[in-house]
């Protein structure tokens, strides 16, 4: 009996040992860096154009449009516009602006004179808006797992997938309007903001992570109503919320 009971004893103390020394090795497990993006702050809002159409949005058309940028000080994340064309169009030419307006109008306000606006709030005040082609990216050299990120259609956007106007609405079977995101390493990854009459209508978290490391993520669009052109339907959307592992 007094063997038995020893042999308890040290199995009892070998159990101990494991679960001390499996407690020292998640100690010593450095935690995860999560940094998120949410465009927060008086430096994101001085980047908020004072007005949404052509005419009154100075900040991003114009001369003021060569320099803009902007740049996530925690990630270093940058963006801004593309000037694809030597900058004398601004967002026309692609590229990514801080936005905080709301307009839930779909119906009447589906125009470029609303172009910056989101349908519905995130409950956080400030977000990104994009105007395809575009791209975001880390500094040269460095690449980081983008996790995640909020993505929602823009107003404008939103109102010509449910109504039509220049396109048609994209409200039947086989109708489809994409978000692609390519990041430098070659990986894609497809977000349908419009299928076979389902509509994304309001903010959704999208796991970008199969993207891998990367240091730039490209931001393009495509669809079934198209025309010589391209597509019908304005290449617009907003992000949000990006969370990115370093």
């Amino acid at each position: 009996m007094k063997k038995i009971f020893l042999s308890f004893a040290v199995l009892a103390m070998s159990m101990a040992m494991f679960t001390s020394c499996s407690d020292d090795d998640d100690e010593k497990k450095p935690a995860e860096d999560i940094r998120t993006i949410t465009f927060e702050g008086d430096e994101w809002a001085s980047l908020i154009p004072e007005g949404q159409a052509y005419e009154v949005a100075t900040l991003v058309y114009g001369e003021d449009a060569l320099n803009y940028s902007w740049t996530d000080a925690q990630t270093q994340l940058q963006g801004g516009l593309t000037l694809a064309w030597g900058g004398t169009y601004g967002l026309a030419e692609g590229g990514t602006v801080v936005s905080n307006y709301i307009d839930a109008n779909v119906a009447e306000h589906a125009s470029s004179d609303y172009q910056l606006s989101v349908p519905v709030s995130n409950g956080s005040k400030n977000f990104a808006v994009v105007y395809c082609d575009a791209s975001i990216q880390f500094p040269e050299g460095e690449s980081h797992v983008v996790k995640s990120m909020d993505i929602a259609p823009t107003t404008y956007l939103l109102g010509e997938m449910k109504n039509g106007g220049y396109g048609k609405a994209l409200t039947e079977e086989g109708d489809y309007f994409t978000l692609t995101l390519t990041a430098d390493n070659g990986n894609t990854l497809d977000i349908d903001l419009a299928r076979d009459g389902e509509i994304l209508e309001e903010w959704k978290t999208f796991d970008l992570s199969s993207l891998g490391a990367v240091n730039k993520i490209s931001f393009t669009m495509d669809g079934s109503d198209r025309s010589s052109y391209g597509v019908k339907q304005p290449k617009y959307f907003a992000f949000d919320n990006v969370v990115v592992k370093f």
